[in-house]
């Protein structure tokens, strides 16, 4: 199914889930009500940025609001995810989810991620206890907590705390990683 379609299902989904109208998300999100009609419809293509703001609204992981439900338990069946595969798309940042694993009380998911040259995106804030894990494949990348922010090249990496407003920032080259997002999981009892 195409990333459109996907997105809107889930956004739907969720939404209704929670019991949340659609005027309530779209207001928390600052995001125009037919902005969010339109994404619901896969109409709209989102972007990066608003589908953080949307998963941060809704209390749910990044990835929830991307799978599909056809991938089989890893015991049970083969999952591949090709390079070419469409990449949610953000001002300065595209991710692409890969895999996304619920257990043990913790959701991870794993995205290859790109940084576009002469970029810088600040992330808000995720909530509470989010780890995020990121291997610089290459490139140069500035990342970390806002505040305090590391400076990494190919095959660095690091861990911190997605709880605070952190950035990415690519110098002089485009910058390809692999990002892994680690929640302690409201989520498994909530969905």
């Amino acid at each position: 199914m195409e990333l459109v379609k996907v997105v809107g299902a889930n956004l739907r989904a969720t939404r209704v889930h929670r019991g949340l109208s659609l005027s309530e998300v779209a207001r928390r999100a600052e995001l125009g009500k037919g902005t969010l009609s339109e994404l619901e419809a896969g109409q709209r293509n989102p972007t990066l940025e608003t589908l953080y703001a949307l998963a941060t609204v809704l209390g749910v992981p990044l990835g929830r609001l991307l799978i599909t439900e056809a991938d089989p338990p890893v015991e049970t069946g083969l999952v591949v995810r090709r390079a070419d595969e469409a990449e949610l798309p953000g001002r300065a940042v595209d991710v692409q989810l890969v895999d996304r694993t619920i257990g043990g009380g913790r959701t991870l998911e794993i995205y290859r991620i790109h940084v576009r040259a002469g970029n810088r995106y600040v992330s808000p804030a995720h909530r509470p206890r989010v780890i995020e894990q990121l291997l610089v494949h290459s490139g140069t990348l500035v990342t970390g907590p806002e505040s305090d922010p590391e400076t990494l090249g190919p095959g660095d990496y690091i861990r911190f705390d997605g709880g605070a407003d952190h950035v990415y920032a690519a110098t002089d080259e485009d910058v390809a990683g692999t990002l892994v997002m680690r929640y302690v999981d409201e989520e498994a009892s909530a969905l």
